[in-house]
């Protein structure tokens, strides 16, 4: 078979597959606001463990020494 012909054959047939994939894995617009509306709001003690984490980089970023040579009780 040509080199061309079967590299248009395999590009057809594996952009098909392609979309067809694509097209079978996009959720519904309903699985989507259940997703968002159990992700939306955090519990507590994923807002503490953000902002812990998000003070440890600002202190982390004003410092001169960098964090990994920092103790872990510091």
């Amino acid at each position: 078979m040509n080199v061309y012909i079967k590299s248009v054959v395999y590009l057809a047939v594996f952009g098909g597959a392609g979309y067809v994939l694509s097209e079978i894995t996009t959720p519904s617009k309903e699985k989507l606001e259940l997703i968002k509306r159990q992700h939306h709001g955090g519990t507590v003690e994923d807002t503490s463990k953000k902002a812990q984490f998000m003070k440890k980089l600002k202190e982390a970023s004003e410092s001169s020494e960098p964090i990994y040579l920092k103790k872990k009780n510091e």
